[in-house]
């Protein structure tokens, strides 16, 4: 059997492990382990994890500021690199600093690495946001989140500095290359995406009834990958298995930051047009088709016999797949909410990402065809497309996801400034435009040197030709500018969460009532939970005449005795929705549907206050927002679910009746 079946096989049966686990549990053993789990998400590495914020939302803006600073970084070097290949002179001028320069091959692997780090960073920060507040509004472990992006934030830098580390130290070349690739793909990514892994899975053990969103699934793939195909690439490597090399660097370099890019579309698209996803069908067709297809945009030729390259080219084919569909999907989303999603620069950048992302994937896809049948004539022409895939449709997911998702879920404002739609515009074009360019130069040299046999006649025409170069260069300034123009949005804005939406959760685990009579209002008010106990007719009386309740040891109190009332006055906005949902003749749970944009079972602060919007019935900021969660949310959990809601509407609708 060939190697690559079998590294296939424990890549995919990793998978199916791991969405049995999530789905159905593994019996007896998942107490265990998620205590397990837990354990070493808190106490590992011993007191490191404590220097770490534990807030709700902290792990994900962790991630998306470190992803922020390199998308920068990547932008500046990738204008760089463009002129570079305009004027191979342009950087000998820093030989004077002692800096020894190659042909331009470093400063590519350079920026492709920046980049790489940029985006992954920005869309596992997205991700994780997304499935703390589907699953009870925060991780496992905030602070362990926290601790893996300043990992690998670090340890990305490291693998740039190791060459020069290397040479200072006066490392062979063979010493250095191990060191790279240990650090790059077994601590880098094993190491992080594990202790990622196990956060994310805990987490979602304990989401309740609510179902695992679209987003978590794409989260979860990409972890598995960053865990599993980094040890492939190691054991290929030792035991010299082309095949197995070739699959784990197609699986970090393409289907790693893939997933992650579709994840992020599924979550900030539906929340910045306000929709809920146009079709599951599609979006399961994009899950499950992404990681059982080689993706068209990485697809390289490999060490292998006639029948698995003709494999490989019907994969590449169905490669395309899930990307359009994804594709299709997300802008059939967007049609019903168009007014709401360009009305935002977020929502702008989520749309041009879409309508690119099946360009670039058809580009791609008859480009790297022939790399894999060996041609490798259009090998320049499929780098030029990988790169403008991520720098475009990446870059504008990043955008959408930093100025505008990541914001909002956290209690901030989404930018609604002219500068960050000009970030935006100066993206979407200058990135496509530059791509187009490049491809143009591409193609040309490739014509020039197939019809042109004499070298001195080629050089001059191939010199000439150089103002494709200079134009693309020209037109990816426009990129460079962008990420900066929408990092100081970002940094402007903030990504730390705001007060406005916290509420505290009911720590009581019984609640015993004596003989007698009461109402739920008044049991509300002395701080019992949709999950508290109520032990009927043994309770004991305290001091001051109210029942007892038992509480958490954390609380530090053996017994409480009373707890605050709930306000006698309700939130105008509140009945005017009960209201309008009597004007409308529509029932709670279709409401309810309607405005749970991710499908996570629950609302927050955010998808409340765009339903109220929609429905003409107040245009409340932010900050404004807490009021009307905590009128609403019983269990204190800081979201809305469908009871909650159904019960409030109901006791407006009572109210109102007594009233008349």
């Amino acid at each position: 059997m060939e190697p690559v079946f079998i590294s296939v096989g424990l890549m995919v049966g990793t998978l199916l492990f791991v969405a049995y686990y999530v789905q159905n549990g593994i019996g007896g053993m998942s107490t265990p382990m998620q205590t397990l789990g837990r354990f070493l998400l808190i106490k590992a590495p011993a007191g490191a994890v404590d220097l770490f914020d534990d807030s709700a939302g902290r792990g994900g803006q962790t991630w998306g500021r470190f992803g922020l600073a390199w998308l920068v970084l990547a932008g500046a070097l990738g204008f760089v690199a463009r002129w570079h290949d305009w004027d191979g002179t342009a950087l000998d001028s820093l030989a004077s600093l002692g800096w020894s320069y190659d042909d331009g091959s470093g400063l590519a692997t350079t920026v492709s690495t920046t980049l790489r780090t940029g985006l992954v960073m920005i869309f596992i920060g997205t991700a994780l946001t997304a499935v703390g507040r589907a699953s009870g509004g925060r991780l496992c472990s905030e602070a362990s989140a926290s601790m893996m992006a300043l990992a690998f934030n670090s340890l990305s830098a490291l693998t740039l500095l190791l060459p020069t580390l290397a040479g200072l130290f006066g490392l062979d070349t063979a010493t250095e290359d191990l060191l790279v690739k240990v650090v790059s793909s077994v601590v880098l990514h094993s190491i992080v995406g594990g202790a990622l892994l196990v956060n994310v899975l805990i987490t979602l053990a304990n989401r309740g009834d609510a179902p695992v969103t679209y987003t978590s699934w794409f989260l979860l793939n990409a972890l598995v990958v960053m865990l599993v195909a980094p040890l492939l690439y190691i054991g290929g490597e030792l035991a010299g298995g082309t095949q197995t090399v070739w699959l784990a660097q197609a699986a970090l370099e393409g289907w790693l930051p893939l997933a992650l890019m579709l994840g992020t579309a599924y979550a900030v698209i539906p929340a910045a047009s306000e929709r809920a996803i146009w079709s599951s069908s599609l979006s399961t067709v994009s899950l499950a088709l992404l990681f059982l297809t080689v993706p068209a945009v990485f697809v390289r030729q490999a060490d292998a016999p006639v029948l698995l390259e003709n494999l490989g080219g019907i994969m590449m084919t169905f490669g395309m797949l899930p990307l359009l569909a994804a594709s299709v999907n997300l802008l059939q989303t967007v049609r019903s909410g168009a007014s709401q999603a360009f009305s935002t620069p977020a929502g702008l950048a989520g749309v041009l990402a879409m309508f690119l992302l099946p360009i670039y994937a058809v580009g791609a896809y008859f480009s790297g065809m022939e790399t894999l049948v060996g041609e490798a004539s259009l090998h320049g022409l499929n780098t030029s497309l990988s790169h403008g895939l991520f720098f475009t449709v990446g870059g504008l997911l990043a955008i959408s996801a930093t100025i505008g998702y990541l914001p909002q879920v956290n209690g901030r404002a989404a930018a609604e400034s002219g500068g960050a739609s000009t970030a935006v515009w100066m993206v979407a074009l200058g990135g496509f435009l530059a791509t187009v360019s490049t491809a143009l130069s591409s193609l040309a040299v490739r014509a020039v040197e197939r019809s042109v046999s004499d070298e001195d006649v080629l050089e001059a025409v191939l010199a000439n030709m150089a103002g494709f170069d200079l134009v693309g260069a020209f037109l990816f300034y426009g990129v460079a500018l962008g990420f900066m123009v929408a990092a100081s949005v970002s940094v402007r804005i903030g990504f730390s969460p705001s007060n406005a939406t916290a509420s505290v959760g009911s720590d009581i685990r019984s609640y015993a009532l004596s003989m007698g009579t009461t109402s739920i209002r008044s049991l509300l008010g002395r701080g019992v939970g949709l999950d508290t106990d109520l032990i009927i007719g043994s309770g004991e009386k305290g001091a001051s005449g109210s029942t007892v309740i038992a509480v958490r040891a954390d609380l530090h109190n053996d017994e409480v005795t009373e707890f605050p009332e709930l306000e006698s006055e309700v939130p105008e906005e509140l009945q005017m929705l009960a209201d309008f949902l009597d004007e409308t003749d529509q029932d709670v749970f279709s409401f309810f549907r309607s405005i749970d944009l991710d499908d996570s079972g629950s609302i927050d602060a955010r998808e409340l206050q765009n339903a109220l919007r929609s429905a003409k019935i107040a245009n409340l900021p932010p900050w404004d927002m807490g009021r009307l969660i905590a009128a609403i949310d019983i269990d204190g959990d800081g979201q809305i679910n469908l009871p909650e809601l159904d019960i409030t509407v109901a006791q407006l609708r009572s109210t109102s009746l007594e009233e008349e």
